[in-house]
């Protein structure tokens, strides 16, 4: 049967191009994948360009310490450790977690009134064997790029801020409750000691420490003394002996010498003593000149003796006949200094007694207040613990709340947010490139399925 030759048409045509095309299913994946990569190629390059921002942050390398030294207290030590002292985390990774964290991006997003779907997420690297932090933001204009950029710095500060003064308060609250039991303590033992000194004779442990001075020096005055009445007494027996007079004697000898009447009879006995020799001597005894002279003689030896029982209260005219001092002025020196040594000497003795009497009763006061010191001290040593445990704590308080990067290190920018001024994406060398390698991965892997069964016979062959 014979059909008769129909001229093609154009839809004839496409239909027979269709129909030799489906009958090569290499070909047909081959265009579908070529598509489907060049549709996304497309939609890349149709996306709305994107700017970024970068800056980099740096945390610091080291610690610091710092050491301050109270009297009577003792020491007190603020130690701040590196940030990467420990190995049990990396204080850069908590920073990346928290610059990629809800209330971060909302925060930054909230001061730029945008939601934080658009606000984004930035992109964070790690730099090895360094502390610093590299951040990329993207916006959709050069100007929002750069202020996302700053906002989110701004915002995880603020964060870290928050952070730290809520450690700083929760730490103060705890140990403000050790605190109160260290002050508890410390105002019982000062109560103790307030009791202790009212029911006490003694107050504090540096009155016995000044009675003991005293009684040392006590001792030692007694000693001297003891020295000086020895030393005095030889002086008196000795010079007593070379004067033939008893210090009693002397004074009484000072009591007439000292009275005008009993001197002007002394004289007058000298005087009438002279006259008696030298009358005597020319007119011999019985000469009326010379019996003159001798009743003379005798009324003034009356008057003496008189005199001396007015003055003393018995009769020592017989001590004291002929003695003029005044004639004698060394004796009368000597009689002055056996006067004088032996006012002294009774002096030493009563201050020597005295003496004994005040050691005794200061040694009483030792012992007690020995029995006492020990007491006190004891109490004073528990107050002085539990005043250094309370002050020292405080003070350790204090340098903690100056301490506040030890949890969450300082973080500085070391680099500001970057104006962008070429479109980060998106780029049409990346496009090309992707578009390339797509081609020629999609047009490889066909070539390989096509060819298999040949590829497989050159293998074996080989083998």
């Amino acid at each position: 049967m014979n059909y008769p030759l129909v001229p093609l048409t154009n839809y004839g045509r496409f239909r027979a191009f269709i129909y030799r095309t489906l009958r090569k299913p290499y070909l047909v994946i081959a265009l579908i994948a070529y598509c489907f990569v060049g549709l996304l190629i497309l939609a890349y390059l149709a996306s709305p360009p994107q700017y970024a921002s970068d800056m980099e942050l740096v945390l610091p390398g080291t610690g610091n310490s710092s050491s301050v030294s109270l009297d009577d207290v003792g020491q007190v030590v603020s130690q701040t450790s590196a940030p990467f002292a420990s190995g049990g985390f990396n204080p850069r990774v908590n920073y990346k977690e928290m610059l990629s964290s809800r209330g971060v991006r909302q925060r930054a997003a909230k001061s730029l009134e945008l939601s934080p779907e658009e606000f984004g997420q930035a992109k964070i690297k790690l730099t090895e064997q360094t502390s610093i932090l590299l951040v990329s933001i993207n916006a959709g204009s050069e100007d929002l790029a750069n202020k996302k950029a700053w906002a989110l710095y701004e915002s995880l500060q603020t964060e870290l801020d928050k952070l730290r003064e809520d450690e700083v308060k929760r730490r103060d609250k705890s140990i403000q409750k050790v605190l109160d039991q260290y002050r508890a303590r410390m105002n019982e033992k000062r109560l103790a000691i307030v009791e202790f000194q009212q029911r006490s004779v003694l107050v504090s442990v540096e009155q016995l420490t000044q009675l003991i001075t005293t009684l040392s020096g006590m001792n030692e005055r007694q000693l001297y003394v003891r020295s000086e009445v020895s030393r005095l007494d030889t002086y008196i027996n000795q010079l007593s002996k070379n004067l033939g007079v008893s210090p009693g004697t002397a004074g009484q000898a000072f009591i007439l010498q000292s009275d005008v009447e009993f001197r002007a009879y002394l004289t007058e006995l000298n005087v009438t003593t002279t006259h008696l020799t030298e009358f005597g001597a020319v007119w011999g005894e019985n000469h009326p000149q010379v019996l003159a002279q001798q009743k003379r003689l005798s009324n003034t030896k009356a008057a003496i003796r008189q005199r001396s029982e007015e003055i003393l209260g018995f009769n020592s005219n017989q001590l004291f006949d002929g003695l003029n001092l005044e004639l004698n002025p060394k004796r009368a020196q000597l009689f002055a200094d056996l006067i004088d040594a032996f006012a002294n000497k009774e002096g030493q003795v009563s201050l020597r007694s005295e003496l004994e009497r005040a050691i005794a009763q200061v040694s009483d006061q030792v012992k007690v207040f020995s029995r006492e010191s020990i007491e006190l001290e004891r109490i004073q040593r528990e107050f002085n613990m539990a005043e250094a445990v309370f002050t020292s704590a405080a003070a350790n308080l204090e340098a903690s709340k100056a301490d506040v990067f030890a949890s969450y290190p300082v973080l500085q920018m070391l680099t500001i947010p970057s104006y962008p001024t070429v479109q980060s994406s998106p780029k049409p060398l990346i496009a090309a490139v992707v578009a390339f390698v797509g081609f020629f991965m999609i047009t490889f892997g066909l070539v390989v399925l096509w060819q298999r069964n040949n590829i497989i016979q050159i293998l074996l062959k080989k083998d």
